[in-house]
């Protein structure tokens, strides 16, 4: 009788095992698969070069569309996400810089697919010396 209740008990155990390796592959699935995401995103102007200053306002915020897997859009809120404008080599006078080929400090797998706006005028001057 004792091998009867045991061979239950390991029956109910195997049933559960099943039903949780199920549902953990049912979400790795569901995790994997694409889907896409809007973030409004701070923009950074970054290597400003020396004697330049920002003359008048920049972008402060993109709103951002963004592809890849569902697991690493889920996870994008907790990561310290930015558009980053790269001024190096920028002269005086205004400039007109893409904030699509803008640095987003992304996962490889995830891609930048529509910035609003498209394209960020910033006024640059020369720092005057006191």
């Amino acid at each position: 009788m004792t091998t009867h209740v045991k061979g239950r008990e390991w029956l109910k155990g195997v049933k559960v095992l099943s039903v949780l390796l199920a549902v953990l592959i049912w979400l790795s699935v569901i995790l994997e698969r694409p889907g896409e995401m809007l973030l409004t995103v701070p923009v950074v102007l970054e290597r400003m070069p020396h004697g330049l200053q920002l003359d008048g306002a920049a972008p402060a915020e993109a709103e951002v569309v963004v592809s890849g897997p569902r697991i690493l859009l889920f996870l994008l809120p907790f990561h310290q996400t930015r558009c980053g404008i790269d001024l190096a080599g920028a002269q005086p006078g205004q400039q007109q810089v893409s904030l699509k080929e803008a640095e987003f400090n992304l996962d490889a797998e995830i891609k930048v697919m529509h910035v609003a706006p498209a394209t960020a005028s910033i006024t640059l001057a020369t720092k005057e010396t006191r």
